[in-house]
């Protein structure tokens, strides 16, 4: 929801992710009006990789031992850890011999801008 000169806009359709990603946020956040517009043979292409958790569905929560650092002052921490493993898993989609992934096509999300 974005309010810009005192309207207010509520996006309700996702052409990116799968359905089972958005499950939650929609009953949380749009009352389950998020709607699911993603292309269905891209975003249910790695249901079965070998790196999944639990086949079927898209999402790896991979806990990390690290240190948060900053370099010098400045204001930006990271966690090399965290980006050695995020890189690994970057690296395996876009060498997949299932199905690669273009280099172009993956997005990373970071708390920190350092990491990004």
């Amino acid at each position: 929801i974005s309010e810009a000169d005192g309207q207010i806009t509520k996006l309700t359709k996702n052409y990116r992710s799968h359905s089972a990603l958005l499950a939650l946020p929609s009953k949380l956040f749009y009352h389950k009006e998020l709607e699911v517009c993603a292309d269905t043979s891209v975003v249910t292409s790695f249901l079965n990789w070998e790196k999944l958790p639990r086949k079927g569905f898209p999402l790896i929560f991979h806990g990390i031992r690290g240190s948060e650092t900053r370099e010098g002052r400045s204001p930006s921490w990271f966690n090399p850890a965290e980006a050695v493993q995020v890189m690994t898993y970057c690296c395996q989609l876009a060498r997949s011999e299932y199905s690669a992934v273009p280099v172009t096509d993956i997005g990373v999300i970071a708390p920190y801008r350092k990491q990004v």
